[in-house]
Formats: structure tokens, C-alpha cells, sequence
């Protein structure tokens, strides 16, 4: 099996842009060894493959463009018969030996995917994805399959309030080997100076915005209990699919912390993106997806508020720092617009 055959243009595209983890490959090294690696693990686990590896895969679902999480990396896990992908994994559909079916995951190594095999063996699907077997040393995930239908297929605000739901579902105390959501915050406000240092003027991102952000993260990030569960930080309706059996969505492509539960509602907002550009009202639009979530999730709204704020002034810092990155000033211009919209009067 050649790297053309297995290794959708898509996927290339995206994984040899990304830069490296310290000690971690680059994006190109660990393509050219993906085939090898498909095979070891085929073989370790006896499975075959159970569909094509074209480019039938596509870089997320239908309206989930936006930043993706901690690392805005993600990729979802989807149906039979083609090679999926997303910012930093391949997923391939398989038979085990049994011939039941089943989705084997490859993750291009990078330090927000280490903990994904422990969080889904926490969660044990319930309201997650079911791990089969993990390899992390060939950072390889054996997943049941799933439907691959998902929440982007039903309307926004019946996909917040399942969202809302889900967190509560996902919801257990914070594990030690979870990174850390006060770890996190104090990055950003160290990011954020240094921004305000190199941009004096406040020309690359509008100056009150940063120092909202920054007394926000200081404030969130010296509570207690801030670090107190255990977080799906990158929930959102293109990261939640269908299970047939018994009937359900669950959570994908766990990039997890250790967090304060409102923490994790804040993609909800820059994905489906056209949608909310299309609505009448923004601002009200945003605001009702967010309300809608808590009230799922049964969560305060100021507080979801508040870390959905300090997320994206935390998206805009990472794009003003890949300036090489196509849609860049698009981005920023989403996430300045998302932080006025939930800003009180």
C-alpha cells in the first residue's frame, strides 16, 4: 500500500502545515510513515480493511469550520466504506476478526492527543465513543463504529441544548493525568502580554478586547474549583455522532481537560458559522445558542459566558501567531465579532 493510495490529498495538505510538539515528528515524517504503520497495526490487532482509503474523507463535517480546541486540531470518526480524516488523524474503517465492525484511528502525534485513549476509557461509551484497544506508542485508536450521521444534521438550537446534555453526560471528576484548565489560562496571559508588547499600538487585535481577556483569565484561572472536572474541550455538533444501538449521540475525538464544565460549551459558538452570519441578529443568535446549552447542561450562563470570552480571545492570539495559515484575518474577524456579541451592554 503506496502513501497516494491510503493518504488523501486533504489530509497532506493539512497534517505537513501543522508545527511539531517538542519531540514529537513533524507532519511530513510521520506521513511518509503512516503506511507502514497501518499495516503494523492491521496486523497486531487482525483486522482488514472494510471499505476504500480514497479521498472520500473530508477535512471535518459539513459546517463545523472553526477553531477545533485546545490545539484547534480535530477529526472525526465516520461511516463505512471511505477514508476519513481530520486536522490530525486518519480514520479507516475495519473488520475485526469476528467481523464485527469497527474504526481504526491513526493520530498524528501532538501533545492535546496523548490523553484521548484514557479519557474514552473513563468515559467506558457512555456518552462517548467506545474504545475497543489503544496502542499509544503508535499513537493507534480501535473504535466502535458509529452511524456517522452528526449534530450538524439537525437545527442549532435542538443541537445546543443536545450539547448541553452530553456535557452533563461526559461529566466526572478531573483525573490526574488531564492537563490543566489554570495551566491554560496562565499561557494565555502570558501570550496576551507578549502580544501587548510586540503590538504596542493595538493594531493586530483591538487593545480593550485583550485586557478583558486577560482580567478574565486571571480571574477564572486563580478559582478553586477551576480544575475540578473532567472536560471535553473541543464539543461541538460536528464532534457528536449517532450511535444506533440503543439510539444516542456521543462525543468524539476527545481532546480533554481538566476544567470548570462551562468551559466546554464555547465551540457551540464558532461553528455552523454561516449560519449565524445569516441570522437576523447575531449577537441575540450567539446568545441563544449559548443559553440553550446551559440550559441543557443545566450550567450558569454568565459563567459559560465568561470562558467562551477568554476561548476567543484565546483562537484570535493562535491566528495572529500563524500568520502563514490561509483565512487567517477571517478568523480573528469571528472571534473579535464573537467576544462583542457576548459582552454585556
Amino acid at each position: 500500500m503506496t502513501g497516494a493510495e491510503l493518504i488523501p490529498a486533504g489530509l497532506r495538505e493539512v497534517v505537513t502545515r501543522h508545527v511539531p510538539d517538542p519531540g514529537l515528528p513533524d507532519g511530513a515524517a510521520w506521513l511518509e510513515s503512516l503506511p507502514r504503520l497501518v499495516e503494523e497495526v492491521l496486523g497486531q490487532w487482525r483486522l482488514r480493511r472494510d471499505g476504500p482509503a480514497g479521498p472520500a474523507g473530508t477535512a471535518g463535517p459539513a459546517g463545523s469550520a472553526g477553531p477545533a480546541g485546545p490545539s484547534g486540531r480535530s477529526s472525526p470518526a465516520g461511516p463505512a466504506g471511505s477514508a476519513l480524516y481530520g486536522a490530525s488523524a486518519l480514520v479507516l474503517p475495519v473488520r475485526r476478526e469476528d467481523g464485527s465492525p469497527a474504526m481504526l484511528k491513526l493520530v498524528w502525534p501532538h501533545a492535546e492527543g496523548r490523553t484521548e485513549h484514557l479519557a474514552l476509557r473513563t468515559w467506558d461509551g457512555t456518552g462517548a465513543v467506545r474504545l475497543l484497544a489503544a496502542d499509544p506508542g503508535r499513537w493507534a485508536l480501535l473504535l466502535e463504529r458509529l452511524d456517522g450521521r452528526d449534530l450538524n444534521t439537525v437545527g442549532i438550537l435542538d443541537a445546543a441544548e443536545e450539547l448541553g446534555r452530553l456535557a452533563t453526560r461526559l461529566d466526572r471528576p478531573a483525573p490526574p493525568w488531564a492537563p490543566r484548565l489554570s495551566e491554560h489560562l496562565r499561557t494565555l496571559v502570558a501570550d496576551i502580554d507578549a502580544l501587548r508588547a510586540r503590538d504596542a499600538r493595538g493594531t493586530a487585535f483591538p487593545r480593550r478586547l485583550l485586557e478583558a481577556g486577560r482580567s478574565l483569565a486571571v480571574d477564572l484561572g486563580s478559582q478553586d474549583d477551576v480544575d475540578a472536572r473532567l472536560v471535553h474541550a473541543d464539543l461541538h455538533p460536528g464532534n457528536v455522532l449517532w450511535r444506533p444501538d440503543p439510539g444516542e449521540w456521543v462525543a468524539i475525538d476527545a481532546e480533554t481537560m481538566a476544567a470548570d464544565p462551562a468551559f466546554a460549551l464555547a465551540p457551540l459558538l464558532w461553528n455552523r458559522w454561516e449560519q449565524a452570519q445569516d441570522a437576523h441578529d447575531l449577537r441575540g443568535h450567539l446568545q441563544l445558542r449559548l443559553d440553550v446549552a446551559c440550559a441543557g447542561a443545566g450550567l450558569d450562563y454568565d459563567r459559560a459566558r465568561a470562558f467562551a470570552l477568554v476561548r476567543s480571545v484565546r483562537n484570535a492570539i493562535w491566528e495572529l501567531d500563524a500568520t502563514e495559515h490561509p483565512g487567517t484575518a477571517a478568523e480573528i474577524t469571528r472571534s473579535v465579532t464573537i467576544i462583542k456579541a457576548l459582552q454585556s451592554p
